[in-house]
């Protein structure tokens, strides 16, 4: 395969874990497995504070402040600035918020287009409703104009595909499945010093955020159930002290429900302390593109509780999964009950399902994929017109 140098700008505003989750993680393993896959590439990454960027010091990387928050104005105005300013030969936005008066080229990752099936399951706005209104006819408008103008579109699930074929008519032509990977996790910590509480030697778990379509409020009824009936359960919830989280502390609170523990976010290490020993992952979640942390949770040989929806029976294996009915609560009591009565069995064939996981799901994948589809862009747009592809060093693969 022919390998032509380019510049590769990418929009790295949101990238690691502990800036935005899911979106953060995608940002900065993806990175790292491009650079490390391709130095013949030039990438220039634009962030709010390069001084945290985990690759300062890599010969084919380059950093542009860009200090601009997202979802705002500010973005809108400003960061076509900044695009023009990285001088590159593609721009990859990996939200669905490329601001709308750039005219370069550029790919979008959609994640998944929970704005059109569960509206106002986001942090829109946590102002007036009539604020909160406008606001998502604005993210709306912009969703369909980038959609529209964007050179392709990254997604990480076939259910994401479909979607915007369904919702947006875009061809199948200007989608490329990458799929998503499983993190290397540091050694597990946790520290009661830290945290200031034990972690209970069985307990469930959930990690994520605490916007509506994750339904927590199904997680939290069907606690009330479970914790009667199996004293030595407790159930863990990390994730952003955010307003909607603290919606669920305050119901934890006023139901007296016991043995809740919240713990607000945590570090990687303290991830993979808590996947680690968990009896199950729970992930209640009514509308997901991708689904990373059951999968994570997977990688560390722990059963899964999940909910059936969208994309999950997808990416989600057979085997150490036990699926309900999304939005069901009966239905996923009966699911804990099923898993607790064969514990053993759950635990052996989650440990199957490790090795699936971990084979299946690899950033070095996602990562060629992107890069090809990189790759092939540039080269069609310098096709049309010969006379003006770049005179610089091409590789022979």
């Amino acid at each position: 395969m022919l390998h032509v140098d380019m510049r590769i700008a990418i929009d790295a505003r949101m990238m690691g874990p502990l800036v935005t989750r899911g979106i953060g993680r995608y940002v900065e393993e993806l990175t790292r497995a491009m650079i490390a896959q391709a130095p013949h590439h030039q990438f220039v990454l634009l962030m709010r504070n390069p001084e945290t960027s985990s690759f300062l010091g890599q010969p084919n990387v380059e950093h542009i402040v860009a200090d601009v928050p997202w979802y705002g104005w500010r973005e809108q105005i400003e960061m076509p600035k900044f695009f023009r300013e990285a001088r590159a030969d593609l721009v990859h936005v990996p939200h669905w918020n490329a601001p709308l008066f750039y005219r370069g080229t550029y790919v979008l990752t959609i994640h998944d287009i929970l704005l059109r099936r569960q509206p106002f399951s986001s942090k829109i706005s946590t102002r007036h409703p009539a604020y909160a209104f406008l606001k998502y006819y604005a993210y709306r408008a912009l969703i369909h104009h980038n959609i529209s103008h964007a050179r392709h579109i990254l997604v990480p699930t076939q259910f994401v595909a479909d979607e915007l074929q369904g919702f947006y008519r875009v061809p199948s032509s200007r989608i490329t499945i990458t799929s998503e990977g499983l993190t290397d996790f540091p050694a597990p910590y946790f520290s009661i010093l830290d945290r200031y509480f034990l972690l209970p030697t069985s307990y469930f778990l959930y990690v994520g955020s605490a916007y509506p379509h994750k339904r927590l409020d199904l997680l939290l009824d069907a606690w009330q159930v479970i914790a009667a009936y199996h004293p030595e359960l407790s159930l863990i919830i990390a994730g952003e002290e955010d307003v909607f989280m603290a919606r669920h502390v305050a119901f934890v609170k006023q139901q007296n429900l016991s043995r809740v523990t919240f713990t607000g976010r945590v570090t990687d290490a303290e991830l993979a302390a808590l996947l680690q020993n968990a009896s199950a992952f729970v992930f209640p979640s009514s509308h997901e593109g991708f689904g990373l942390p059951p999968l994570e949770a997977l990688s560390f040989g722990t059963p899964v509780i999940s909910s059936d929806s969208t994309c999950l029976p997808e990416v989600l294996p057979k085997e150490g999964v036990f699926f309900f009915r999304n939005g069901d609560v009966n239905d996923m009591i009966r699911a804990v009950d099923t898993l607790l009565g064969s514990s053993s069995q759950a635990r052996a064939a989650a440990g199957r399902a490790q090795a699936i996981v971990k084979m299946r799901y690899r950033w070095s994948e996602v990562a060629a994929r992107t890069l090809e589809t990189y790759e092939r862009i540039h080269f069609s747009s310098h096709a049309k017109n010969p006379a003006s592809f770049p005179s610089k060093e091409i590789h022979q693969t």
